[in-house]
């Protein structure tokens, strides 16, 4: 086995000195420089083990991840990067189209059709991973579709949990590969559905789990071939590891037992082997799942090296979503790993603190490609901070979990809470958890502990950024209004604003906080009559008007 073992490397690298030799000699292999490909890596249920990551800190043994620490050693690192949701498919929606997850049609249509008779509704869109879906529409508002319209190359290997549930994915490959490709990419390789339960099997009976191997080996088959042909490429990779089941028992099986059925060999790749992965992780769980992973990262580098392709390559490393508080708007749910190596922008050991979030991903893609998308994104490039130039306009971050929302801008993160939702103090550490409007300085108060609301050094502040939050609401909740001046802030300023405020309601009508008085009422104004005209106050579209 062992000489197998070594006779199966030893082809591997002799394979990438070969066509290093091609491609040094100017031989078939190559692409364009100037337009650059793009790989996002990006992990299910990753622990944030690095410096920037926010309370509550990961308090256990932290593995060495040496791919991960070469792209933030020889690129940029985000110090607060968020996600625009904190559960796995929203998360996934914003970050694959640009736009928030409330915006999409599924998404609207499953909210219409549960509360649209329901008069304690807030009106808000519900964003959870059954309604994150890409569906109808959507499938044309993708990342993917730009780029493949334009001649890339797109490529998803790995998690997908963004369709719909109307075939027994499980039992029909093909159909789950096709679907796939109906949001915009011409290559969908080693897919897997959503997440997965122990023992899962294949239409041909195979029992199969977590496989990297096969990830990777699919992957680079597809980058290799798009080399060849000279086409740009667009790569997400979505390892399933570490997200349960258990990676650790899973790699215990055979590396040929795939979703797609019983491999007729062994993948193929540079990767360390998983005896040897184990052994290293001293057999740690947690520790071996989060190695597993970042082995693949090292794989998929070594493979685009290969290729000559590495340097014309921005790789964005980052996670769906926070682990220290998963499933809540707080800082450890929502606060994320990003980095960018691309070195002809990223200068090593650059450090960026503006607020950013996986949302302006896509934005940034199509900006450094060159291309203006056909739809409407909520995101934005932050390619001029790369290049040391960071926009000195503030565009605010909101992130979605059920019908709760948070914005984020500069300093101060609010909070605008659904008092009909539930949600559980998993921390313990959140003393705020059921106040509907909260405001927290997170710079100073990482741990979000003194909510400013009630302060009046901060009316400010909590009337802001509550306009901000209802011209995001009016936004995403009705499909007629996409425009993007309703998520334009200008905090501090008179500049009038397209979007109705909300932080009182500002309108003739008796003036209503948007707060747990709104979200708990009817739809009913304060006031029957508007005063000095006598006509009817109306409630429509959420706001009170005469």
């Amino acid at each position: 086995y062992s000489f197998c073992t070594l006779l199966v490397t030893f082809f591997v690298v002799f394979s990438m000195m070969f066509k290093k030799m091609l491609l040094a000699a100017g031989g078939l292999f190559t692409v364009s420089s100037a337009t650059p490909n793009f790989m996002i890596f990006m992990a299910d249920d990753q622990q944030f083990y690095f410096d920037e990551s926010p309370p509550p800190r990961y308090d256990g043994v932290a593995p060495t991840l040496t791919a991960m620490n070469r792209v933030r050693d020889e690129g940029a690192v985000f110090l607060r990067a968020y996600a625009a949701s904190t559960m796995c498919a929203p998360s996934r929606f914003a970050l694959l189209t640009g736009r928030y997850a409330s915006r999409g049609e599924y998404a609207i249509d499953l909210a219409q059709s549960k509360n649209g008779n329901d008069p304690t509704w807030n009106g808000r869109v519900g964003v959870s991973v059954p309604s994150s879906k890409i569906t109808g529409a959507d499938h044309q508002r993708t990342t993917a579709k730009t780029l493949s319209d334009n001649g890339y190359r797109t490529i998803h290997a790995g998690k997908w949990h963004l369709a719909t549930n109307d075939i027994n994915w499980q039992s029909d490959y093909p159909a789950l590969v096709s679907r796939v490709k109906e949001s915009g990419f011409t290559d969908a390789v080693a897919v897997y559905h959503s997440n997965m339960n122990q023992g899962n099997k294949a239409s041909d009976g195979t029992v199969y789990g977590h496989n990297l191997e096969w990830m990777v080996e699919s992957t680079l088959n597809v980058v290799e071939d798009a080399v060849i042909n000279k086409q740009n490429f667009y790569l997400y990779f979505a390892p399933t590891a570490p997200h349960g089941p258990s990676p650790y028992d899973d790699m215990f099986l055979d590396e040929r037992a795939t979703p797609s059925g019983w491999l007729p060999q062994t993948p193929v790749t540079t990767m360390k082997s998983r005896s040897v992965i184990r052994a290293e992780g001293n057999d740690d769980p947690a520790i071996v799942s989060h190695l597993w992973v970042d082995e693949s990262l090292a794989a998929l580098m070594e493979g685009l090296d290969s290729l000559n392709v590495l340097d014309t390559t921005m790789i964005i490393l980052c996670m769906d979503h926070g682990m220290g508080a998963k499933n809540q708007i707080y800082e450890g749910g929502a606060r994320i790993l990003q980095a960018v190596r691309y070195p002809p922008l990223a200068i090593p050991g650059t450090v960026i603190s503006s607020v950013v979030s996986n949302i302006d991903i896509s934005a940034t893609i199509t900006d450094i490609a060159g291309l203006i998308p056909s739809y409407q994104v909520d995101g934005r490039s932050w390619k001029n901070d790369l290049q040391g130039n960071p926009s000195s306009v503030t565009v605010p971050k909101v992130i979605e979990l059920g019908t709760d929302r948070a914005v984020i801008a500069d300093r101060f993160k609010f909070f605008s809470l659904d008092a009909q939702s539930t949600r559980t103090n998993l921390l313990g550490v959140h003393p705020h958890i059921n106040d509907c409007i909260q405001l927290y300085d997170v710079v100073t108060d990482g741990g979000e502990q003194l909510n400013l609301v009630g302060d009046a050094s901060y009316n400010n502040e909590v009337t802001d950024y509550s306009d901000f939050i209802k011209r995001h609401d009016e936004g995403t909740q009705m499909p007629e209004v996409q425009n993007s001046q309703l998520l334009v802030a200008n905090f501090g300023n008179t500049q009038t604003v397209p979007g109705n405020k909300v932080g009182k309601q500002e309108t003739t009508c008796t003036t209503v906080l948007w707060s747990c008085e709104v979200f708990t009422s009817r739809r009913s104004c304060s006031a029957a009559t508007c005063p000095g005209t006598g006509s009817a106050c109306v409630w429509s579209r959420r706001t009170c008007s005469c």
